[in-house]
């Protein structure tokens, strides 16, 4: 069984590495959408 202590260690490791996922997961889809938009403008302007 866990105690308070090892939890609170285990929220102190899990917060930054939640958080380090989450800008990385936002980064990747912002470019992704970048990307995206760019493909369509590039075809629109070759039509």
């Amino acid at each position: 069984m866990l105690y308070n202590f090892e939890l609170q260690m285990l929220g102190v490791l899990l917060l930054p590495v939640m958080t380090a996922a989450g800008i990385f997961l936002w980064f990747k889809r912002r470019k992704a959408n970048q990307e995206l938009t760019d493909a369509e403008n590039n075809d629109s302007l070759n039509i």
